[in-house]
């Protein structure tokens, strides 16, 4: 079993091989700091085992200190032992909790199909809703997970590929017609699993395996609501509202804010008539407002949105983890929505008013798949600013994030930082080299999030038209992997 203070002895050991490797060196930290791009207190309590950084801090300091690999291997060992412990906890959780879990649909989830930490034909079956305790289960954990591993090997990044994702979603969405094949009866916790798992492959960056998932999810969810009776079929439709939550978050990232829009009103109209679920109509006014808010000219109407949220969840007396959560993704997406008026005031206000929110949450959680917490505040603090033309904002906060302590389902979320602090390098020609480098590394961490993502494609291209080989030899081959052109 493995503990904090093995996270923190690793953090100490890995500290210290630096601040050992930079003294043989003959340079100060100051000096160091300002090669990797970074602050002197941010160095220091790397080296003191107070903070860890990403990998791209790492990869710099081994090139500049000539370490030959020995601090990138070490500081990988410490992320594999930090998976490790978070499994490890997330697992202990999930076991500690399955008695007691609410019935409201979708608790605090970070889950996979079949990570409740026992299979699931051998958990309390609900049996109100027809069908077989076995008839859809879902993957084993240890399948699910190899799974999607083997997925994220597959070459489903390229634009012809989102392309054919998108239709097919379209056409399940606007046009279901009659299924491909007979919808076999299954049960409310199978279909709970499978929405858990539809989500976590979206938050995984595995937007390919999200759409191939979607049309049997949400056809198994629909059809619970249809011969579910009482509050078994108020949790179905909590649970259809999330398939279609999932829906329109994976519409956004494959560029079709309008579809998205689609799937996330029908959650919103299903959370609210059919769910009567305050919290997730609150999830479903979020993925409105993104949706919106992705569309040309309609920031006034996503403002509107969101803010008449807000005003609902205000006026709720009762606020769990669920209810602080989507108040704070809510309050992040406002912050958002002033960044794109141009209203720096107002955006800082939101920040401040999500980072209190944050503070009172107590840690980063995943609660309605909204990846809400202290972290997750400053992750929007970075985007802001480069979206805003602070390039050196972002990069002085970038120095700071320690995406350690975020669920380990959010891997799309730690690659956006690398994408965010790649287009705030890429401000000056000078720093191409910085920009490249978090451009690859969000593309190890999740590819489709980058070969998908239309801003991150042009940032490519523009790299590409000021290219110098000898200082990116990276680029050239992320943008044929990007099939974006030279």
């Amino acid at each position: 079993m493995i503990d904090r203070q093995d996270l923190q002895r690793a953090r100490n050991d890995l500290g210290r091989k630096l601040a050992a490797l930079r003294t043989s060196r003959g340079l100060i930290q100051q000096a160091l700091a300002r090669q990797v791009h970074t602050t002197r207190s941010t160095l220091a309590m790397v080296e003191r085992g107070r903070q860890v950084v990403d990998r791209i801090f790492w990869l710099q300091c081994d090139s500049l200190l000539d370490a030959q690999g020995e601090l990138l291997a070490a500081y990988d060992a410490y992320r594999h032992l930090q998976s490790q412990f978070q499994t490890q906890q997330g697992e202990a959780a999930q076991r500690a909790r399955w008695g007691a879990v609410s019935e409201v649909v979708m608790t605090a989830s970070d889950a996979t199909a079949g990570s409740y930490g026992e299979p699931l034909d051998r958990r309390p079956q609900d049996r109100s809703c027809g069908g077989q305790p076995d008839a859809c289960p879902p993957p084993r954990r240890g399948q699910s997970l190899a799974a999607e591993a083997e997925a994220g090997r597959c070459e489903e990044d390229d634009q012809r590929t989102a392309a054919r994702m998108l239709a097919e979603l379209r056409r399940h969405l606007l046009a279901p017609g009659q299924p491909k094949h007979a919808i076999e009866p299954t049960t409310l916790p199978a279909v709970r699993h499978r929405v858990a798992h539809v989500h976590s492959l979206y938050q995984r960056g595995n937007y390919a395996e999200t759409v191939r998932a979607l049309p049997d999810t949400l056809a198994q969810a629909g059809l619970l609501t249809r011969t579910c009776t009482d509050t078994h079929r108020i949790r179905a439709a909590a649970a259809l509202a999330a398939a279609n939550l999932a829906a329109a978050k994976v519409a956004v990232k494959l560029g079709d804010p309008s579809l998205a829009w689609v799937a996330a009103d029908r959650a919103a109209r299903i959370a609210a008539d059919q769910a009567e679920d305050t919290a997730l109509v609150a999830a479903a006014a979020f993925s409105v407002g993104t949706a919106l808010l992705a569309m040309p000219n309609r920031a006034d109407d996503a403002e509107d949105v969101v803010l008449s949220a807000l005003d609902r969840i205000t006026e709720t007396p009762r606020r769990g983890p669920q209810a602080l959560s989507t108040y704070g993704a809510l309050t992040l997406l406002a912050a958002l929505v002033a960044a794109s008026q141009a209203q720096p005031a107002a955006a800082e206000q939101h920040l401040n008013d999500a980072d209190a929110l944050a503070q009172r949450l107590g840690s980063d959680r995943n609660d309605l798949w909204t990846g809400f917490g202290p972290t997750n505040v400053m992750i929007h603090r970075i985007n802001i600013a480069a979206r805003a033309d602070r390039p050196q904002l972002a990069i002085h906060l970038g120095g700071r994030l320690d995406t350690s302590s975020l669920p380990t389902t959010l891997v799309s979320r730690r690659a956006q930082v690398h994408l965010d602090l790649a287009a705030a390098y890429a401000c000056s020609p000078a720093n191409d080299p910085a920009a490249v480098l978090h451009l690859l590394e969000a593309e190890r961490i999740a590819p489709q999030t980058v070969h998908v993502h239309g801003r991150t494609r042009r940032l490519i291209g523009n790299l590409l038209a000021r290219e110098r080989r000898a200082v990116t030899p990276g680029l050239r081959a992320l943008a044929e992997r990007a099939e974006v052109a030279a």
